[in-house]
Formats: C-alpha cells, structure tokens, sequence
C-alpha cells in the first residue's frame, strides 16, 4: 500500500507540473480581412522586444528573416491578388524578409511547413519585390502585422520597435466590378434593380464616372421607385453640382412618398422634411 501511495503522489505532482500554465515568449497572432470580394489573412507568431535593439540587434541586417518567430509567418489569399505588378493566385504562403536601413527585401514563398530558415528554398519564392522601411512614432512591443483596407485594395502593415514596412495588395475588385458593369448593367441584360443602383453607388463614393453612376440610377428607378434611388440620384446630381436636376428630383422623390403604401405618415413626414432642406440648400447654391 505504501508503494501504491508513493506512486500515487508522485503521479499527482507529475500532473500538477505538466498542466503548469508559462507564458508563450511569442503567442501566434492572426488577422483577417474583407476587401471587396477578396478576404486576405496572416497567422504568425509574435516576438517581444523585452528590451533588446530589434533591427540591427536582435534581427540583424542583411541576413534572412522568418518574419516572425517559430513557425513561417503565413499569408492566405481567397482570391488571385497583384502585388508589386506580379498576379499571385489564391492560396497559402509564407512570408520571410531580408531587413536592412535603408530597404527591405521580401519574399513570398510557396513553402509553408517552413520552421526557422534552414530549409528556405529560393527557388518556391512566387515573388520577391523591396520596399522602404520608415520611422514610426508608435513603439512596437511584439512584431505587429496589420491589414489596412484603400478603398479596396489594401496595404499589409509589419511594424515592430520604432520601424515600419508595408506592401500593396491589389485585390482587382474595381476591375471586376466595372468590367461586370459593362458586361451586364450598361448592356441591360440584369433585371435587378439593386444591381444598378449598387453600381452607382460605387462609382459616386470612388467620385469617377459620375455620368455612368446618373445612367445606372436611372436603370435603377426604371425598375422601381426605390426611395434610396432617389436619394442616390440626389447625391450624384448635387456632386456634379447640378442643383436645379437635383431640385426636379427632390421634388419626384417627395410625389413618389406620398404614394407609399408600407410607410406611415411618420416616416412620409420625415423623410419629405428632409428633402425640402435639400431643395432649400440647392436653391442657395443657385443663387452664389
């Protein structure tokens, strides 16, 4: 029984340090993002400065970096994406980098079971392009990735200690999007009014192709007296500064409310309110 006991004890300390709970030195880190139709994500592991001189220190110049600590730091595509003037089709890379001053050498490698960078391949690199690192007022405790949506398209972010990189992400949406507005909306072939007012939404919040955005609206209203597609029409005519269309419109959009049926006289109240202040401000811009 004693012999049982011991080995019971020793079992149970055993247990109790092998569950023991220490702190990661570099905890994985992930970010995901949506950027039109094309969602980009970065999984890596995050180093600590704990203060150390990074760049130049702890990650010396000129010399190979895994771009994170422990496993490769990976990048996943949903989507074909262009990055430095090169495509990169849709999938998973790893992400490793030769820092320096003045530039940064980085590469996007197709070997994603990478550990450290022994077993670096040059050869799987898909592309290899350089960018300038600046000074960032921010102090970066951990390796920090980031990724910042330009209307969309979006710019990668590593920051850590006092210095920051970043790359381009096209995500070839506003190509896609106006070849599919050539293709199906301007050609009429879609019978979806929200399609067309969707388009010219998206080509009065990019402020180009406004006379397209006034075709697509009407499209819109065309096929229905949506109330936003008279407000959507408002807004583009007021940014072409064509306030006296934008008046008629104004004017069309308070008939048409009165006409509702699934509205209360609330509602028809509030929103005829708030286009006789439109018509009351286009009618002083008339007047300049």
């Amino acid at each position: 029984m004693k012999i049982c006991f011991s080995v019971l004890l020793i079992a149970l300390n055993y247990a109790a340090f092998s569950q023991s709970s220490f702190p990661e030195l570099s905890p994985k880190g992930f970010v995901l993002q949506k950027i039109g139709s094309t969602t980009i994500s970065i999984s890596y592991e995050r180093p600590a400065s704990r203060g150390r001189k990074v760049f130049g220190g702890l990650v010396p110049y000129n010399k190979l970096w895994r771009t994170g600590a422990g496993n490769c730091t990976k990048i996943v595509f949903s989507k074909p994406v262009i990055v430095n003037n090169k495509k990169i089709d849709r999938g998973v890379y790893s992400v490793l980098s030769i820092p320096s001053k003045n530039k940064w050498k980085i590469m996007i490698n197709s070997d994603t079971l990478l550990y450290g960078i022994s077993n670096y391949n040059a050869q799987k690199n898909v592309i290899v392009f350089e960018t300038h690192p600046h000074f960032s007022n921010r102090f970066y405790e951990s390796l920090t990735f980031d990724i910042d949506v330009v209307p969309n398209n979006a710019n990668v972010y590593i920051s850590w200690e006092n210095t920051q990189v970043s790359f381009k992400v096209d995500t070839q949406i506003d190509k896609d999007s106006k070849e599919f507005i050539e293709r199906n909306l301007l050609t009429d072939k879609s019978s979806n009014s929200e399609e067309y007012a969707t388009a010219a939404e998206y080509y009065y919040y990019l402020n180009k192709d406004l006379d397209k955005a006034l075709l697509l609206i009407d499209k819109a209203l065309a096929k229905s007296n949506e109330a936003w597609y008279y407000r959507q029409k408002i807004d583009i005519l007021e940014k072409q500064k064509k306030y006296q269309q934008a008046i008629d419109v104004s004017n069309l959009a308070i008939e048409a409310n009165q006409k509702r049926t699934d509205w209360t006289e609330k509602i028809k109240l509030q929103s005829n309110d708030t286009l006789k202040k439109r018509i009351e401000s286009f009618k002083k811009q008339l007047l300049k």
